[in-house]
């Protein structure tokens, strides 16, 4: 094609038609220039095509992500309203100066679980290597950020300054601690047994109580257990909060990869 046109461009400069030679000048450079256009824009367009299945990838990493952290959310969530529930009934059994029986000895056990959240964030970490921008649609780069820099992080602030009480009880409880481990058949109906509860029944994690008569005449422990009840039911709104927001966050991505996919 190239000679063709110079077989032509020289023709016309030996029969000195210099006007029409620079007509077809123009016009192949016009050729040229167009050529030159359809380059860049083949070439944007598959720039364009690396960015989104690079997208895609990410955003079905950062779902999967969050799916995981939803086990999590539940079994935390079930952990901070059995210590809600085991910190109340003991305080009851305080007050209405109740007999020992060993499913006291399940609630009293039950406030040395401390339940944390451990979330994945390989999605996001792989999001912040490739630059924010990656993600086109705004609402959900911006729900993903908050997510992960703002949510989470006020979730796990909670927990640890919850550790300061956590010791607290732990230096209060320890002359309480049995060594007999409690029967299945003493479980209290009002404990949620599910996930994680299973393992530690699996371990024998739950005893019995020692100087139960001591105990219930030690006020200072009963405010700490006071305490933890109120902290176990502020934690366990803030973390079915943030599930809530995790479960908003997965459906607006599924949403986003059936448009973009």
């Amino acid at each position: 094609m190239i000679k063709f046109f110079r077989k032509i461009r020289q023709k016309l400069l030996s029969e000195n038609k210099f006007n029409k030679y620079l007509l077809y000048a123009i016009g192949e450079i016009i050729l040229v220039v167009i050529g030159i256009l359809i380059a860049l824009q083949v070439n944007n367009w598959n720039e364009n095509n690396k960015k989104r299945e690079i997208e895609i990838t990410i955003l079905k990493e950062i779902r999967n992500n969050l799916i995981f952290d939803l086990e999590d959310f539940e079994s935390n969530i079930t952990h901070l309203e059995n210590k809600t529930t085991s910190s109340a009934s003991l305080l009851k059994a305080f007050e209405d100066d109740l007999d020992y029986n060993d499913s006291l000895g399940y609630f009293f056990f039950y406030l040395k679980t401390y339940p944390h959240f451990n979330y994945k964030s390989n999605g996001y970490k792989l999001l912040l290597s490739k630059g924010l921008d990656i993600i086109k649609n705004d609402t959900i780069r911006n729900r993903i950020t908050d997510l992960y820099e703002a949510r989470y992080k006020y979730l796990k602030t909670w927990e640890s300054e919850r550790i300061v009480y956590n010791n607290a009880l732990e230096s209060k409880v320890s002359p309480y601690y049995g060594t007999q481990v409690l029967m299945l058949e003493h479980i209290p109906d009002d404990l949620i047994i599910k996930g994680s509860v299973e393992t530690l029944l699996k371990f024998q994690f739950f005893r019995n109580i020692r100087n139960y008569e001591i105990l219930k005449k030690d006020f200072e422990l009963h405010g700490i257990i006071k305490h933890i009840e109120t902290m176990s039911k502020m934690l366990s709104a803030i973390h079915t909060s943030v599930k809530n927001d995790n479960l908003e966050v997965i459906n607006m991505i599924e949403k986003e990869l059936e448009i973009i996919s």
